[in-house]
């Protein structure tokens, strides 16, 4: 989902607690995910649901599958569920396949939008939040797309604030930080996407 610059500080690889939901790296592979960003792809499931999940409607929004496509407001459809998928979401649900090829769609529309946007400038910052740290790769970036690479986005607004993880505008609608998947995201190979390995991986 953009152009970085090369990250300068070294980089401390997180590993994430045994996760209570996602896809594991295998299922995701069977399903059409390429090897190399499947590491990183189970992480981001870990951090969103599994192929089956549909979430609770939170302030209007239903999410489905691994990664969470949401709905368009009071809607079971619309959103990024509809612009990345074209059927109803129990076909979506029963579909890894679809739901692999339109993650990988989405993150790369999602990498060219943050560098349009300015938000690879993140890459090789050091963050810290609720007591844990990391040096930004483009991992972290494309992880904290799943909070949308927009212009007044969270991750924008955490651009804009100079890095600032208490920064107004930075959490979501259930009060989650786009520090949290920044710091989660980080130091993964995502040259599947970016067409650039960074050098990091976890």
């Amino acid at each position: 989902m953009n152009h970085s610059p090369p990250v300068l500080a070294a980089l401390v690889c997180l590993f994430a607690n045994v996760a209570l939901a996602g896809e594991t790296t295998v299922s995701l592979m069977n399903a059409g995910m390429s090897a190399d960003c499947a590491d990183y792809a189970a992480n981001v499931s870990a951090s969103e649901g599994n192929f089956g999940s549909t979430s609770p409607v939170v302030n209007g929004y239903t999410c489905y599958g691994a990664f969470q496509f949401c709905s368009a407001k009071n809607s079971r459809t619309g959103g990024t569920f509809s612009q990345y998928y074209k059927g109803t979401p129990e076909q979506f649900l029963d579909d890894p396949q679809a739901q692999v090829a339109a993650w990988m769609d989405y993150q790369k529309d999602e990498w060219a939008k943050a560098q349009r946007n300015g938000l690879t400038s993140a890459v090789g910052q050091r963050v810290c939040y609720k007591g844990e740290c990391a040096t930004l790769t483009q991992s972290s970036i494309l992880k904290a797309c799943q909070f949308g690479c927009g212009s007044d986005g969270k991750l924008a607004n955490f651009v804009k604030a100079g890095f600032d993880c208490n920064a107004a505008g930075t959490k979501d609608g259930a009060g989650t930080s786009v520090c949290k998947y920044l710091i989660s995201g980080t130091g993964y190979n995502v040259a599947c996407i970016t067409n650039n390995n960074d050098g990091y991986d976890c």
